[in-house]
């Protein structure tokens, strides 16, 4: 990333950068690019939107202190992560037979800074988010807000939504900070709000990635002083079994090195 000395974050940036925080390569990210490119134009006929690649829309270094890893205030970093975890989401809508084209209404629910959601741009879909941090609301209103009803909202449901109002539910990394005594409510919210054949996908920490000391139970919460950013484990029974309760539990995707998925639909 070239750092300017114009630029009233560069300080900020260089302590980022000392940090040794993991930066997507800019192969890596331009190889996630043409994919997600590739994914528009072949199954949609559709191209990107001006603003995903537009600098103006990467959250500086003050915002993403507050929201999420340093990583994100990284162009590079921001637009690629947010490339492939589009075109994984695109995949697992289309292995279990869902198209954009079958959604009329979708929810990012934890929108942080847009990352993802600004990917679902290209798409004639009705977009929604919602998060508890005001930083993100802050920030992702100032950038997507005129192309995205986006919402505050709190720790725990209810949300602001009528019954069955969406075809798509997606969370990237909000179950994995979500404390274990809540994600039962959360996925009754999400079984509310999802219309009869609506798709949930959120991601979780790979259960393989579980301490020893929470595999008896299934669950394990750490990180509990950091407040939404502490960190929940769940093994997969676990995950099928409060999946399953609200809603129908299609399966856990794995991916090595970043979160699993967990994909469940209403019936």
């Amino acid at each position: 990333m070239e750092v300017h000395t114009g630029n009233p974050y560069v300080r900020k940036l260089k302590r980022l950068f000392r940090r040794k925080v993991k930066l997507m390569p800019r192969e890596e990210a331009e190889k996630w690019r043409r994919e997600l490119d590739d994914l528009y134009r072949r199954d949609y006929g559709l191209s990107a939107h001006p603003l995903q690649s537009d600098p103006a829309v990467v959250p500086p270094v003050d915002v993403i202190d507050q929201v999420q890893g340093p990583s994100k205030a990284d162009p590079t970093t921001f637009f690629g992560t947010g490339a492939r975890e589009t075109c994984v989401y695109l995949s697992e809508l289309g292995e279990i037979g869902v198209k954009m084209t079958d959604v009329e209404r979708m929810l990012d629910f934890g929108f942080g800074t847009g990352r993802i959601l600004l990917h679902f741009l290209p798409f004639d879909v009705e977009r929604h988010g919602c998060d508890v941090n005001q930083a993100s609301f802050d920030w992702t209103t100032r950038t997507l807000g005129e192309l995205a009803d986006l919402r505050m909202s709190k720790l725990e449901p209810p949300l602001d939504y009528p019954d069955g109002s969406f075809d798509l539910i997606i969370a990237t990394s909000v179950f994995t900070h979500t404390p274990f005594a809540l994600q039962p409510l959360w996925i009754e919210e999400f079984a509310r709000i999802l219309r009869p054949g609506g798709t949930s996908i959120v991601t979780v920490h790979d259960p393989d990635k579980m301490p020893a000391s929470g595999r008896e139970r299934g669950w394990l919460e750490t990180g509990n002083r950091k407040g939404i950013h502490m960190r929940t484990f769940l093994t997969e029974d676990k995950l099928a079994e409060l999946w399953g309760t609200s809603l129908e539990f299609v399966g856990l995707r794995r991916y090595p090195g970043t979160q699993a998925h967990v994909i469940a639909r209403k019936p």
